[in-house]
C-alpha cells in the first residue's frame, strides 16, 4: 500500500510539473511582452555613409549617400553586387532615396522624377516616370515611404498640379501619396490625412515625414511626430478607417501654434520621431526616438551640426509591437548604437541594423551591422 501512494504520488507530481510547463510555454505564446536580442554582428567589406537601405528574404542592398553606388550582399557580410551608375547620360541614377526589394529585384524613390526599377543584379531595368516634377527637398534617411500593392507602387511623391509640401496647411488640404499603376504607367493621388490627426485642424506643428506599410489589404500610415497610427482600407480608393493611439511613455513634442514653426523654433528641441514602421501577418512594429528637451538640447549646443552624433547620449531609442487581437506591446529600448534598422519582416524572423560608429567612436575600414531577434518574455 505504501509503495502504491508513492507511485500515485510520483506520478501526480509529473503531471503537475508537466502542466506547469505547458502552462508556462502557453503563456509565453500567448505574451505581447518583448524584448530585444543581438544575436551575431557582420562585416560588410565597403566604406561609405549609409542612410538608406533594406534587407528582404536573406539580402541586403545599401546606398551610399555620396555617390549613385549601390551595394548588394548577404547575411555572412559577402558583397553579391557593386554597381556604381553615372549621375548624368543613359543608365544615370540620380537622387536615389528609398529602396524596396520586389520579386527578387528594387525599386528606388526619387524626390524630382523617376522611380529606378533594378534586377535582382543591380541593372537598371527602366526608369519609371512620374507624371509631374517632385516638389519635395532633401534625403529620406530610410524613411519607409514606399510599397507594392496590387502591382501598384504606392509612394510619398508630392507635386501634383504644382503643390509643394512645404505650404501651409499642405497635409491638411491635399492628398498625401501617389498610387503609380506599374501596367498603365499612370499614377492617381490617394489619402488625406484623416480627422484624428493633429495635422487636419488649424493649428501649426513642426513638419512630419510620413512612414507607411501595407498588410492584408491596409494601408497603416504615421505622421512622424504624431503618436498615432492611422488605417485605411486599399481597393478601389484608399478609405481612412479608424486610428489607434501608440501611447509611448516618452514622446516630446513642440506645442502646437498659430503661426508657422520656423526653422530657429524647431531647433530649441529635438522632437519625437517615428522613424520606422513594419509588419507582417498579424503585427505592426513601430519604431521612434523619445526626443530632447529644451534644457538638455541648449546646454549642450545640440543645434550645431558638428554636435548631431551626439543626439544618441540624451535620446532613447525604442520598439512598440500592435498586435492584432492583443493591443500594444512594452517598449522596446533599441541600444543607442543601432545607427537605422534596414527592415523587419516579422517578429519571428531576424533582422539587420547599421552599427553607429560616430557614436561608438570607432573609425573603421568597414560597415557593421548587427543581427537582431525579437524574443517573448
Amino acid at each position: 500500500m505504501i509503495r502504491f501512494k508513492i507511485i500515485i504520488l510520483v506520478i501526480g507530481a509529473l503531471i503537475f510539473g508537466c502542466s506547469e510547463r505547458n502552462k508556462d510555454s502557453q503563456d509565453i505564446a500567448d505574451s505581447n511582452e518583448w524584448e530585444l536580442v543581438i544575436l551575431d554582428s557582420i562585416q560588410v567589406g565597403f566604406l561609405a555613409d549609409i542612410r538608406e537601405g533594406t534587407f528582404s528574404n536573406g539580402i541586403g542592398l545599401i546606398k551610399d549617400i555620396s555617390s549613385s553606388t549601390l551595394i548588394k550582399f548577404d547575411s555572412l557580410g559577402n558583397i553579391l553586387v557593386k554597381k556604381e551608375f553615372p549621375k548624368e547620360g543613359p543608365g544615370s541614377v540620380t537622387m536615389l532615396e528609398t529602396l524596396l526589394e520586389h520579386n527578387g529585384g528594387f525599386f528606388g524613390t526619387t524626390s524630382f522624377k523617376n522611380i529606378y526599377h533594378f534586377d535582382a543584379d543591380l541593372n537598371l531595368k527602366e526608369s519609371l516616370e512620374m507624371p509631374f516634377l517632385g516638389e519635395a527637398r532633401g534625403g529620406a534617411y530610410n524613411r519607409r515611404n514606399i510599397a507594392v500593392w496590387d502591382e501598384k507602387i504606392l509612394l510619398w511623391y508630392p507635386g501634383r498640379n504644382g503643390i509643394s509640401p512645404y505650404l501651409d496647411y499642405f497635409y491638411r488640404d491635399y492628398t498625401l501619396l501617389e498610387l503609380y499603376d506599374l501596367k498603365t504607367k499612370s499614377s492617381i493621388p490617394v489619402v488625406r490625412t484623416p480627422p484624428s490627426s493633429k495635422f487636419s485642424g488649424d493649428d501649426f506643428f513642426g513638419r512630419p515625414y510620413i512612414n507607411f506599410t501595407i498588410e492584408n489589404d491596409s494601408l497603416y500610415l504615421t505622421f512622424s511626430n504624431e503618436p498615432i497610427l492611422h488605417i485605411y482600407a486599399l481597393g478601389d480608393s484608399v478609405l481612412w478607417e479608424r486610428s489607434i493611439d501608440i501611447n509611448p511613455i516618452d514622446f516630446k513634442l513642440l506645442p502646437g501654434q498659430k503661426t508657422p514653426v520656423t526653422y530657429e523654433e524647431s531647433m530649441k528641441m529635438n522632437e519625437a520621431q517615428i522613424h520606422g514602421i513594419y509588419s507582417d501577418s498579424n503585427n505592426i512594429i513601430v519604431t521612434y526616438y523619445g526626443g530632447i528637451d529644451e534644457d538638455t538640447f541648449v546646454n549642450n549646443n545640440l543645434k550645431e551640426r558638428e554636435n548631431f552624433f551626439r543626439y544618441p547620449e540624451f535620446r532613447k531609442n525604442y520598439l512598440k509591437i500592435y498586435r492584432v487581437g492583443k493591443g500594444w506591446s512594452n517598449e522596446v529600448i533599441l541600444p543607442s548604437k543601432i545607427k537605422l534598422i534596414l527592415n523587419i519582416e516579422s517578429v519571428d524572423k531576424s533582422f539587420y541594423a547599421l552599427r553607429d560608429d560616430d557614436y561608438l567612436g570607432e573609425e573603421q575600414d568597414y560597415i557593421t551591422f548587427y543581427k537582431l531577434q525579437l524574443v517573448k518574455k
